[in-house]
């Protein structure tokens, strides 16, 4: 049977909000998530939470630059690594920079977690957004994204997609311009189409 909770919280040099969530908050182990330079304020919290708490605590370094893609690749990674072990995933959002704290509240709410604020030292549960972003942006869609990835962000035709994706020329266009049924990767300003004669 999974344990019951797992606490994801954001580490900076300020330790006490860290401290806060888990005190009032349910915990069964603890994941830090912290930028590349708090890595040692990292390792003595965890070395002085693993002497006294009897949970686990590991931690999860973020480089400092591009936080966002790095949280939210981090967060996805635990989550696939966890989900099957605890019933709740509480996200305490309020420790380190404030860049970290955003990219982590968008973790949040990408994958549907309950996110927690630490405000006058007294939890604040944060609202979880009701849609699902997998039925808004479809696998086929995802592929896209991540070809455009590969290539650095950008291909000079819809014939190279295809031979990136494998997937035919109408079936990209319609992912990618939408239609009236559905909003394509343009609509949602994921990518953007310049045309040129003959491409």
């Amino acid at each position: 049977m999974p344990k019951h909770t797992l606490q994801i919280a954001t580490l900076g040099p300020d330790t006490d909000s860290v401290l806060v969530g888990i005190r009032t908050l349910p915990v069964h182990k603890l994941y830090l998530i912290h930028l590349e330079s708090d890595k040692q304020i990292a390792q003595k919290l965890t070395a002085d939470l693993s002497s006294v708490l009897k949970v686990e605590v590991e931690t999860h370094a973020v480089p400092n630059n591009d936080v966002l893609t790095h949280v939210l690749e981090g967060v996805a990674g635990i989550l696939r690594k966890e989900k099957e072990n605890y019933q709740d995933v509480i996200f305490n959002v309020s420790s380190g920079e404030k860049l970290l704290g955003c990219a982590a509240l968008s973790a949040a709410f990408v994958n549907g977690l309950k996110a927690v604020a630490i405000v006058n030292g007294e939890p604040l549960l944060l609202p979880v957004l009701k849609f699902s972003y997998d039925r808004l942006v479809s696998q086929t869609k995802l592929d896209i994204l991540n070809a455009l990835q590969k290539k650095g962000g950008e291909v000079e035709s819809l014939e190279e997609l295809r031979e990136l994706t494998g997937y035919g020329k109408p079936l990209l266009s319609y992912h990618i311009q939408g239609a009236e049924d559905s909003q394509g990767l343009v609509d949602l300003g994921l990518v953007e189409v310049i045309l040129t004669l003959g491409r």
